[in-house]
């Protein structure tokens, strides 16, 4: 079974991100992987906003309650006393993944433990983010997998595409973004660039779907910083 995808995004103070990036490299990051993440993904943005798109994976919705995970906000102040006072346009969003391409088979083998072959790697992901009408979720799928992703597999530095949905809430910060996210991977900006410009990616969708498809946002960001369990993934 793959991993939830937890997506955390927001915009820092200019001013303060030097050492935002310096505290979630050395404190936060490390914090949650000894909370049993099983990876953290820092994901600068190279266009459009928020800024910041950490992509986590983790094994369940229990960790949030987990006397571990409340560890790590009682322990770390600057995360309480600093961080917090520095962000905007905050968002923690938990995602099932329901359609993926690109990974090979070995990854749904049933094991304690979820295989690296199914891990997100990429140096360079974009994301899609929707509201579509339940009634059409299960056309989705069939289009993300025989139409958008088989697209996308032609498009140069493309490595997999992963169509998920919300699954659960945070237990501090219950998100309001949109329901469905497309994540795709890329070995390249040029290659992530590739599929289009934002406003036609979102045509791309809303001409599937019509008026079925609501506040579609595209966004493209880069690897800044990446940190995996060590004791969570099997080969």
């Amino acid at each position: 079974m793959l991993p939830l995808l937890y997506i955390v995004r927001m915009d820092v103070e200019p001013a303060y991100l030097p050492e935002f990036v310096s505290w979630y490299d050395t404190r936060h990051a490390p914090d949650l992987i000894r909370a049993g993440f099983h990876s953290c993904h820092a994901y600068h943005s190279c266009e459009l906003a928020p800024f910041i798109c950490n992509v986590y994976e983790i094994p369940s919705l229990e960790i949030f309650s987990s006397d571990a995970y409340v560890q790590v906000r009682h322990d770390d102040r600057q995360l309480t006393e600093q961080v917090l006072h520095k962000i905007s346009n905050h968002s923690n969003t938990i995602f099932a993944q329901d359609v993926v391409v690109g990974i090979p088979a070995r990854a749904f083998e049933p094991d304690a433990r979820p295989s690296r072959s199914g891990a997100v790697t990429a140096p360079v992901i974009t994301t899609v983010r929707f509201d579509i009408d339940e009634s059409r979720a299960e056309d989705l799928k069939t289009w993300f997998r025989d139409v958008e992703a088989n697209a996308q597999s032609r498009r140069p530095g493309w490595l997999r595409s992963r169509l998920a949905h919300q699954s659960g809430k945070h237990p501090m910060f219950p998100s309001k973004q949109a329901q469905w996210q497309v994540l795709t991977e890329w070995a390249s900006l040029d290659g992530a660039r590739s599929e289009g410009a934002a406003e036609q990616v979102v045509e791309r969708y809303s001409l599937a779907f019509g008026g079925a498809i609501r506040n579609a946002q595209h966004h493209v960001a880069a690897l800044n910083a990446t940190l995996l369990n060590s004791n969570s993934w099997t080969v």
